[in-house]
């Protein structure tokens, strides 16, 4: 298995898994409807005919962006959650609520989310409400829910402990830390989805901002989130 990060615009990651000749796109930046910005020139050394399988993390313009473009050029299936639905079909998309101090930086410093130019609705081909199964699709792993930052949040957890987890663990600055969701729509569920994560045997964690953080480190952020909602 190979994994290639993908970096779009300053701190923002998706990510390619190559398995036996299959390719999985795990979300699919903001840019790419953008002039300049397309699959092709920013995904350089992936084949992307291999592209067989798009894995949405969840609903926001800076991981589920670029689906139309991808879902075009690539023809491959897209799985998500349901609750991306909204964001697929209009570009609109739920309100950030800062969790913590760190929470309120960020959210101080981002714009209002305005819908993004939908060329034209986009639709789930393979829900996931529950645990799902990657190996029917080539690739050795699957998928958990993980809601917190948002209801429609999942992560794919690789046999080998490679976890690609959104937005659930970040770094939001670009300085080199590691926490927990600072922007959550349900505190609770995303503490019983950080254990979810470590208990389904996490050993890297793949970020849409920042990363990769070790198990070590998603272990301390949990401990800060649990006891300290740091």
């Amino acid at each position: 298995m190979e994994i290639k990060t993908v970096s779009v615009g300053p701190i923002t990651n998706f990510y390619a898994v190559v398995e036996n000749g299959k390719t999985m796109l795990i979300d699919t930046g903001c840019y790419l409807n953008q002039p300049g910005w397309t699959l092709k020139t920013i995904m350089s050394g992936i084949d992307l005919s291999t592209v067989s399988l798009i894995v949405l993390t969840h609903g926001h313009m800076d991981h589920a962006g670029g689906i139309h473009h991808a879902k075009t050029i690539t023809g491959a299936p897209v799985m998500a959650h349901p609750g991306c639905e909204t964001f697929l079909n209009s570009g609109k998309f739920t309100w950030y609520i800062p969790r913590n101090e760190l929470g309120q930086a960020f959210y101080d410093n981002i714009a209002a989310p305005a819908p993004v130019d939908v060329p034209e609705p986009v639709a789930i081909d393979i829900p996931v409400t529950e645990e799902t199964d990657l190996h029917p699709y080539g690739f050795s792993g699957k998928v958990i829910l993980t809601p917190g930052h948002t209801l429609d949040a999942i992560s794919v957890v690789m046999d080998s402990g490679e976890c690609f987890v959104g937005d659930t663990v970040l770094d939001p600055f670009g300085e080199g830390i590691c926490t927990f969701a600072v922007l959550s729509l349900d505190n609770e569920a995303l503490k019983e989805s950080g254990q979810k994560l470590l208990d389904a045997g996490l050993k890297c964690a793949y970020s849409g901002h920042g990363g990769p953080f070790t198990r070590a480190q998603v272990e301390e952020a949990f401990f800060n989130l649990k006891d300290h909602n740091g």
